[in-house]
């Protein structure tokens, strides 16, 4: 940023101009904007005026029942909800830190990284990071790659693929984490000493929705045998859905092999023995590329190396 103008910005933007490029985001209008911002219209189209000259470049074009954002508009709202964004969670962690704990890290999983995850990242926290305070959200991967982009999340931990090799993330392996196809223990194929796709192929089957790689890879191998793709009767990311799903029906499904062992040792599910290898991406981190790390979360992603090493 030219000095001149990184010292204008810090002297003279508010955050008042970002809830107002916020506002107009959303309302595309400044009377409606007004309320949001508890001032009258004409303030409101003052403080815009005052937000034009501040950037030097023209964000909103005026039209007969509102406005509409140029193409400076739109990026100044992303990054004005950015900044909002960032000052809510500063807030939020500043009270956390007051109330005792050491801080937050905030973390976007999928099924397949939660034993790790739980049995070997958040045990070790106790005893070398007390009083952190671990967020979990699991989700989709597009889901949870955008709320990466939008800094609601520090970290994701998923299977390494073409949607997390963007410019945008840095991406690092850590583990391989095979696939077990599971049925219910009194399941006719769990008596069988090898499973062939032409026997999956009788029965209807619990898979996760079409995008996700372990669904790919199932249908490229029941294609590449001359079978047509598996007949999908529930499309879930959920373990606790498969695993009450097939203890009623004859189905078949999918699951990391460190979720079908867990399943198995309660007496749930069976883990079939297949005449087919299933190939899959390693499990890995993935972070913001442009994004500098808070030692918290720095220290957390260590115990994320560490605990992937005995996965």
């Amino acid at each position: 940023m030219h000095p001149q103008l990184d010292n204008r910005i810090r002297s003279r933007l508010r955050l008042r101009h970002l809830e107002l490029l916020d506002a107009l985001g959303d309302t595309l209008n400044i009377h409606q904007a007004a309320p949001r911002l508890n001032l009258s219209q004409p303030a409101t189209s003052k403080l815009l005026r005052e937000l034009e000259d501040l950037y030097r470049v023209q964000l909103f074009e005026r039209q007969a029942r509102g406005v509409r954002p140029t193409a400076a508009g739109e990026t100044a709202i992303h990054w004005a909800r950015l900044l909002l964004h960032e000052a809510g969670e500063s807030l939020a962690e500043t009270h956390l830190v007051a109330s005792g704990a050491s801080g937050r890290v905030r973390i976007g999983t999928l099924s397949v990284a939660i034993p790790m995850l739980f049995h070997g990242v958040i045990a070790r926290t106790h005893t070398s990071m007390p009083g952190l305070v671990v967020s979990v959200v699991e989700g989709s991967v597009e889901s949870l790659l955008a709320a990466l982009q939008r800094k609601e999340l520090d970290l994701v931990l998923a299977r390494l693929t073409q949607e997390t090799a963007g410019r945008e993330f840095t991406s690092e392996a850590l583990y391989a984490e095979p696939v077990s196809l599971v049925v219910r223990p009194s399941h006719p194929l769990s008596r069988k000493r090898r499973v062939t796709v032409a026997d999956l192929a009788r029965y209807e089957w619990i898979l996760p929705p079409e995008r996700a790689p372990m669904r790919q890879e199932l249908e490229r191998i029941f294609v590449e045998h001359g079978i047509a793709r598996p007949s999908v009767r529930i499309e879930t990311n959920s373990s606790l859905l498969i695993d009450t799903a097939l203890a009623q029906t004859d189905m078949v499904a999918a699951m990391p092999r460190s979720i079908a062992q867990m399943y198995q040792a309660r007496g749930h599910t069976k883990a079939l023995r297949l005449d087919i290898a299933i190939s899959m991406p390693p499990v890995g981190i993935v972070t913001r590329a442009d994004d500098s790390r808070a030692p918290l979360v720095t220290a957390f992603i260590e115990l994320v190396r560490k605990a992937a090493k005995n996965a």
